[in-house]
């Protein structure tokens, strides 16, 4: 179970980067894409996946 939350922290975290880079390429999904969105919808998947990563 952990090491499945790792990986998908790992892929959350190149997504991130991805997104800073290429808004588009990570946010197609949206009318609108900024490096702020990319943030706030990745950075918040990212915290949730540190904190199960903890507790468990």
């Amino acid at each position: 179970m952990k090491t499945i939350l790792i990986i998908l922290l790992a892929l959350d975290v190149l997504l991130i980067i991805a997104g800073l880079y290429q808004p588009w390429w990570v946010l197609w999904w949206m009318s609108q894409q900024n490096r702020i969105k990319v943030l706030k919808y990745y950075g918040s998947v990212a915290l949730v996946l540190c904190t199960l990563i903890l507790l468990l």
